[in-house]
């Protein structure tokens, strides 16, 4: 990793009167409308309890909710599974990666291969495009200059994560921002009981291609607000990709998916989005302690 191209920061969580810190996962969690699983899950178990060819055939509710469960902490322990091996690939040697396949037994596992697959066809084109790998997991944070006044109070606030990669293209000298998925689909295109989402991102529908293009600019403005990228770059110079590798073929052969973001950067918007989230969870915590 060149100290040219990324400057580690270390991020701390110092106790500051009125200072709050808050996650890029809690500010995405509080765009959304709470998901009413009981009311979903209901109304799975009404359409599908009679239906021999539902995977919900005479499920009860709570078996329903079971089995999402399981399913999600499967997907978790496969996404958990995918870092790994992306870690060997960027990090490590050909030895790495064969340890890796040996110790997960690739081969016999059709699901976490495909996964494989997917990453090594996307980094194949990545690299052919000209990228770099720089680093990758690392912790960063952005301080809004901008106080906010909730009840009789003024706050200030840091919004923390972790991005999953960063690539550098020496002939464009454009930096690339990447995170991966590997559960579920990247949702572009609204449904009919799609809703907006919530606060000053209401102007955008409640699809995750509008909340992960969030989160990436977050790391975008951390990087640069942080000074961690080199001391020449500008937020025109940044790039962010969000980049699917499901466990199947999407309808075109391609194992994995590259997605621009859903809207143009616009960092005023971005300090509204942050304010909001802080806003709110002060009043939950504080709803919470009564």
């Amino acid at each position: 990793m060149s100290e040219e191209l990324f400057k580690k920061r270390e991020i701390k969580e110092e106790k500051r009167e009125n200072h709050i810190y808050i996650s890029i996962s809690q500010v995405l969690s509080y765009l959304s409308a709470p998901f009413d699983q009981q009311g979903v899950a209901k109304k799975t178990y009404e359409n599908n309890f009679n239906n021999p060819e539902s995977q919900y055939y005479q499920k009860t509710i709570e078996e329903i909710i079971e089995m999402w469960s399981a399913k999600g902490e499967v997907s978790m322990q496969y996404g958990k599974n995918l870092d790994e091996y992306i870690g060997c690939v960027l990090e490590g040697d050909e030895s790495d990666v064969e340890l890796y396949n040996l110790d997960h037994d690739t081969e016999n596992d059709s699901r976490l291969s495909h996964h494989i697959r997917a990453f090594d066809e996307f980094y194949k084109v990545l690299k052919s495009s000209g990228y770099d790998f720089v680093t990758r997991e690392q912790d960063v944070a952005y301080e809004s200059k901008n106080k906010i006044k909730i009840g009789d109070k003024e706050y200030t606030f840091t919004v923390i994560g972790r991005f999953d990669a960063l690539f550098y293209n020496k002939e464009t000298g454009r930096y690339l921002v990447i995170d991966w998925k590997s559960s579920g689909s990247i949702d572009t295109m609204p449904k009919k009981y799609t809703g907006n989402l919530l606060g000053p991102a209401t102007i955008y529908k409640d699809l995750n291609w509008y909340t992960y293009t969030t989160q990436l600019y977050f790391y975008k403005t951390a990087l640069l607000d942080s000074n961690m990228l080199k001391d020449t770059t500008d937020y025109k110079d940044v790039d962010v990709r969000i980049v699917n590798l499901p466990d199947h073929d999407f309808e075109d052969g391609n194992p994995y998916c590259s997605y621009s973001p859903a809207y143009h950067y616009n960092k005023d918007f971005l300090d509204s989005v942050f304010e909001f989230a802080v806003k709110k969870k002060v009043l939950l915590d504080s709803k919470k302690s009564k």
